[in-house]
């Protein structure tokens, strides 16, 4: 691969230069030159079958904060290939042993090394040219130093493509869940479509139209693959081209291809079972990758299911998170009376189950749809953060689709889908009539091990602040807006019952409406009745949400206006420390035309009264508009104009203590639209942004980065995102999207347009937050800040102070649920051996995002 700020020479017979300064800790500079020919494919795959390696070098969980010896090396610049028998400290001193380990006939490696440990492998590469990674079990792999995201949960989904020089190169695994195994094989083409991980919908008889795939395209070149598009060609269709974006070289990126369908044909009325054992219809599309030059490149054939709209089946769609093609499942209602709506069962799957099992579970309803979202992946987040956007943007499309009920919609799941159906349900109460998560956990401190810090640290309460929106229980009062179901079996031995259990005794304190079962015998999963269970949907059945206009009293809890702000007609616009949980409890009185208000960490609250101010049929409205409302806030009275029912109504509390009558939110200050903290910045269709103007060394780093991250969003979230040199960057060709920068205000020329220097400043040799600055190479920071030219979107910094600093924040595991981090965040490189020691200071900008008075800062 051709890395950014090196230099590439073309030589006779198809042979390429490659020079890259290398410094060494010892201060030693080196220039290699590697030679890679223009050969045919290699035609033997090399499997790994021989490996060292090393137990657990410190101590990791769902945390912002770990430990790993090996991780500190390698951002020091001070590790080397080991030797059999070589030793190693942990980050608690131990020592540990590298070791060799033998694969077993299939390919794998297993023990002790293998759960959380290291492993390195050296390949002998006959001839250079395109060759591809088929590894499984691990988190990530550094091929001769470069960094690539693995493939963590052994899904089969990630073949890493490569561009390798004949000879030596070494491996080095993250090792992940206790097995790994690796095989480099020859690429079928330098710029080729991937079989695997392909996102298709199903074709459905009676609707035509252009549907959309996700398909993986992958450039095991040298340079950045550009001006690429794939033909799509349908049996019985007119073919369809759709443009590829830039694909990364020695990378790959799932992207959108557009298929045109034939003519539609008339759907089955009644829909018809075919027998079990007929083969299921298909159309097939033949793929053409096409270069610059109109050269077909590679092809492949792929099948498209064949449905009914009336039967169970899948949809793909655009999401708005990122741009990436999104499918989700449907079963749809048997029958429906005429004229009804029908209802929606919003049904989140559980941990390794696809959203096409999830909803072809239920049997078809006769009053509703069941609707089977992603959560992006069968892992995904936990349906936290964006599998908790992508729930709720599936929700909104499938709720037009369908034309469904807005007051009987529900929303159950079973076991992580369960602790979603809880977590989702509780930042959103006022969406769903009721809720029912079967085989559940409510949160990961109760089941899966949060990470937790010191109370006396100043430091580690922020920290534990950031993942408060992960914290179901925070927000339990919040299940009062409708009927709760709680399903569980009484043998469970992967969710233990004691999880419902306590849930079931929270609830009793204080809620009117819920019913809990525990099934006699029942283990984790009994069929799929512990799911389409009949008295959970007679529960669901009896609870409606209320109509918006008879509404009057507001309970609700968030932990963010950035992820829920809003209850029936209540939002919370503003906190006074964000991010920890803000009560609002509202009272309306049409005949006093007052508005009552409990507030406990709320600085702002907006009120929708059109649902009051509009004629209800042959009624009067509830809240005739002209005259004022008066909201009292504690011992405080103010008059609210209401001259029309969709009036914008807020009040507010000043610098000095008291509240006032409020005009609308300036975009620039925190709120709904944009409150952090830093994983904030990864939706708005994000851009990746390297640095391209540093030394050589610097432009490799930031740009390996910014691959690593985007292969971890592929992996993890099924994504796509533009990754873009800073040189290349146009402000206006990615209006309103949200930016990461790579690098420094010296390294990324992107940096002075997007964010300036005010509230922080990153530059060689120092941080500055506000007016705290520390000074040294070996400083990371994490950040985020609005975007200067835009409403919506954020700027996210991952950078450092030097080379150090910069790779300390190489696996910082901000793509996973339960970890979060403040708005912004330093970290020195001794982090990754003392851990939260290492963390020198975090913190919270203000409303305005300012580190003014009022903002919330530690530092060590």
């Amino acid at each position: 691969m051709r890395i950014p700020g090196s230099v590439m020479k073309a030589s006779p017979r198809g042979m390429f230069l490659y020079y890259r300064t290398l410094t060494y800790p010892q201060g030693v500079i080196l220039v290699a030159v590697l030679a890679l020919t223009a050969a045919a494919p290699p035609q033997e795959a090399i499997q790994v079958r021989e490996v060292l390696a090393v137990e657990r070098l410190g101590v990791k969980r769902r945390s912002a904060v770990y430990t790993d010896a090996l991780e500190a090396e390698l951002a020091r610049g001070s590790w080397s290939a080991p030797r059999e028998r070589d030793t190693i400290a942990s980050a608690a001193g131990e020592e540990r042993v590298w070791t060799r380990f033998e694969a077993n006939d299939g390919g794998w490696f297993s023990g002790a090394p293998f759960r959380g440990g290291w492993a390195f492998a050296t390949v002998d590469v006959p001839a250079g040219g395109a060759w591809r990674l088929d590894a499984s079990g691990h988190a990530f792999v550094l091929v001769d130093g470069e960094p690539h995201y693995g493939d963590l949960y052994a899904l089969g989904l990630t073949r890493v493509p490569l561009a390798l020089a004949a000879g030596r190169h070494e491996l080095l695994f993250r090792c992940g869940r206790g097995r790994l195994r690796a095989t480099l094989e020859p690429a079928p083409a330098t710029v080729y479509l991937e079989e695997k991980d392909r996102t298709l919908p199903d074709v459905l008889r009676g609707e035509g139209g252009t549907v959309q795939l996700g398909i993986l395209v992958c450039n095991a070149g040298e340079d950045s693959a550009r001006g690429y598009s794939v033909v799509a060609r349908p049996a019985g269709g007119a073919a369809t081209t759709t443009s590829m974006p830039a694909i990364l070289p020695s990378s790959l990126r799932k992207c959108r291809v557009d298929v045109e369908l034939p003519a539609a044909e008339p759907p089955a009325d009644p829909p018809a079972d075919p027998p079990a054992d007929s083969p299921a219809e298909a159309l097939e599309v033949r793929l053409e990758l096409v270069d610059a030059g109109g050269e077909v490149v590679h092809a492949s054939t792929l099948k498209l299911t064949v449905g009914d709209p009336h039967g169970k089946h899948a949809r793909t769609f655009v999401s708005d998170i990122d741009g990436s093609v999104q499918y989700f499942a449907v079963t749809p209602p048997a029958s429906l009376p005429e004229g009804e709506r029908p209802a929606m069962f919003l049904s989140l799957h559980g941990a390794g189950v696809q959203a096409r099992n999830q909803a072809y579970s239920y049997a078809p309803k006769d009053w509703g749809v069941v609707v089977a979202p992603t959560n992006r992946r069968p892992y995904g987040f936990d349906w936290e953060d964006w599998g908790r956007l992508d729930a709720l943007e599936v929700l909104g499309i499938a709720q037009a689709l369908f034309g469904t009920d807005p007051q009987r919609t529900y929303l159950t799941g079973h076991s992580m889908g369960g602790h979603g159906t809880w977590h989702v349900g509780a930042h959103f109460p006022d969406r769903f009539a009721a809720i029912a998560p079967s085989a559940a956990w409510s949160d990961f401190w109760s089941y899966a091990g949060g990470g937790t810090f010191p109370d006396d640290d100043p430091v580690g309460l922020l920290l534990t602040r950031a993942v408060n929106a992960s914290r179901t229980l925070l927000l339990e009062r919040n299940f009062l807006h409708g009927g709760v179901y709680v399903l569980h079996g009484a043998t469970d031995d992967n969710v233990p019952v004691r999880e419902a259990r306590a849930m079931r005794t929270r609830l009793a304190a204080f809620h009117p409406n819920f019913a809990y079962y525990e099934r006699p015998g029942a283990g984790h999963w009994w069929g799929n009745a512990c799911m389409d269970w009949p008295p959970l949907f007679a529960f669901l059945k009896e609870n409606r949400l209320p109509d918006p206009g008879t509404v009057l009293d507001v309970e609700f809890t968030t932990v963010s206006p950035g992820i829920s702000s809003r209850c029936h007609w209540v939002s919370v616009e503003a906190q006074e420390r964000w991010m920890e949980p803000s009560r609002v409890h509202a009272r309306l009185d049409p005949r006093a035309r007052t508005i009552e208000l409990e507030l406990e960490n709320v600085t702002r609250v907006e009120f929708d009264l059109s649902a009051f101010g509009v004629p209800r049929g042959e009624q009067e409205p509830v809240l005739e508009p002209g005259a004022p409302v008066h909201v009292l806030v504690g011992e405080e009275e103010l008059e609210l104009p209401f001259p029309k029912p969709d009036a914008r109504l807020a009040v507010e509390r000043g610098g000095d203590g008291l509240w006032r009558v409020s005009g609308s939110l300036g975009a620039w200050y925190k709120g709904p639209h944009r409150a952090g903290p830093f994983k904030d910045a990864f939706r708005h269709r994000v851009v990746f942004v390297y640095g391209t103007v540093g030394t050589p060394e610097e432009n490799a780093w930031s740009f390996g980065k910014a691959r690593f991250d985007h292969e971890t969003w592929r992996y993890r979230g099924n994504g796509a995102v533009d990754v873009v040199a800073d040189v290349e960057f146009l402000p206006e060709a990615y209006q309103d999207r949200s930016v990461v920068l790579y690098g420094n205000l010296d390294t990324n020329s992107a940096w002075p347009s997007l964010l300036g220097t005010g509230a922080f400043e990153l530059r060689r040799g120092f941080v500055r937050v506000g007016g705290r600055r520390l000074e040294g190479e070996d400083l990371a920071l994490l950040a985020i800040y609005p975007r200067r030219d835009s409403d919506v979107a954020s700027v996210a910094v991952v950078g450092g102070s030097g080379l150090p600093g910069c790779r300390t924040t190489d696996y910082l595991p901000y793509f996973v649920s339960g970890v979060a981090y403040p708005d912004w965040t330093v970290i020195g490189t001794e982090f990754l051996t003392e851990g939260l020691a290492g963390v020198r200071g975090a913190g919270f900008f203000r409303g305005d995002w300012s580190t003014g008075e009022g903002a919330e800062a530690a530092w060590r």
